[in-house]
């Protein structure tokens, strides 16, 4: 792989589960726009390959493949197709998961739901990777899973899928060890990000959300995707078992600013 910054990714090829929209697509157009071949994936049947569609307008490089990330069947066969098509796999990113399910108190959480995230966040995060491995392993490719902020700082009402985010973590450290030295693995935890969700909010609500991050803002897709493409490039070439928070500092604070207690000098001086 070149370091360049432009052309870094040309004639590699990087899947991006759920990568249809929100961070995913992101991802999908960073490196598409640096030369890779993009295998879209989504699990809305035809999503994914109108987002390919619309990046082959640009004169990019990208297919869509539908696949449910969870069951073992259509990984394997969208994984034979990303083969077929391009020749081989350089980089997976597991992108892909449910975060809105189960998003209740803990009294109200179902096992049902608490099953459905665990089987794509967790589970497709590991039947993706069983089948890149043996694919990268041949071109001494990398593994890019997302977490979030919330395997290591809870939400509230989000018991399920902060312990799958804990799950993908300590799956990631695992991993590293297992596919050293030929395929690296890492994470991204990004914390507040701005998407389809956020940016239906009324502007009132959307600074609410971000009063307690010290950046004053959300992330946006983008800076996830310039990360992603970071850790799997050869500028990371000695980083594995890696955990990259992103979250404009949100996770850094001891107590948000509101509540914390400021001592000015007079009182330092005993006055």
């Amino acid at each position: 792989m070149t370091i360049s910054s432009e052309g870094r990714w040309r004639g590699r090829t990087i899947i991006v589960t759920g990568g249809s929209r929100n961070i995913g697509l992101a991802i999908c157009r960073r490196f598409a726009e640096n030369g890779a071949r993009v295998a879209v994936n989504g699990v809305v049947p035809g999503e994914a390959e109108q987002v390919a569609a619309a990046l082959r307008e640009e004169g990019l490089d990208a297919s869509g493949f539908d696949a449910d990330v969870s069951e073992p069947q259509q990984v394997e066969a969208m994984f034979s197709a990303i083969v077929d098509r391009f020749g081989g796999v350089d980089v997976l990113v597991n992108n892909a998961a449910l975060t809105m399910q189960g998003r209740v108190p803990f009294d109200r959480l179902t096992l049902q739901d608490w099953d459905r995230i665990f089987a794509v966040n967790a589970r497709g995060t590991f039947l993706c990777a069983a089948a890149a491995a043996p694919l990268l392993r041949r071109r001494g490719g990398s593994i890019v899973n997302i977490s979030s902020i919330g395997a290591s700082k809870a939400h509230r009402s989000a018991v399920a899928y902060d312990a799958t985010k804990g799950a993908i973590e300590s799956f990631t450290r695992a991993l590293a060890l297992e596919l050293a030295p030929d395929v690296r693995v890492n994470a991204i935890a990004p914390g507040a990000i701005s998407n389809d969700r956020y940016e239906a909010l009324a502007p009132s609500t959307q600074r609410d959300e971000v009063q307690s991050i010290p950046l004053g803002r959300a992330g946006t897709g983008a800076e996830i995707a310039a990360a992603v493409s970071f850790l799997a490039s050869d500028e990371a070439s000695y980083i594995t078992g890696h955990v990259l928070t992103i979250d404009g500092g949100l996770t850094a604070q001891a107590r948000q600013a509101s509540a914390e207690i400021v001592i000015d000098a007079a009182e330092r001086a005993g006055r």
